[in-house]
């Protein structure tokens, strides 16, 4: 499942031109995440800006973010995914036991 947060955006003439992201891939027992700024190739005019919901900022990065109909942001997601678990390094005996708090 991925998740988007959009953090901040930046408004020229009512238009969106850049957003900055948060997306995070998780797949129990894994999350990988990743965060980057999105300067629009056009300005973003679609609805009124008070009407504009995260989702639909989010859609227009993955929309512009496509090459070859694939999102190359959730495309580096999923390899980084795809690495974690398959990922056979063991903790070393010797060094004292960590965890991890689930979010």
């Amino acid at each position: 499942m991925f998740d988007w947060k959009i953090t901040q955006v930046n408004v020229e003439d009512g238009a969106i031109v850049h957003a900055h992201y948060v997306c995070k891939l998780i797949q129990e027992p894994f999350t990988v995440e990743t965060e980057g700024n999105w300067y629009f190739s056009d300005k973003i005019i679609k609805k009124p800006f008070d009407e504009v919901k995260q989702q639909d900022i989010a859609d227009w990065i993955e929309k512009e973010s496509m090459q070859n109909g694939v999102s190359t942001i959730k495309l580096r997601l999923e390899e980084q995914m795809q690495s974690l678990q398959n990922d056979q390094t063991v903790n070393l005996p010797w060094l004292p036991k960590t965890f991890k708090l689930k979010d």
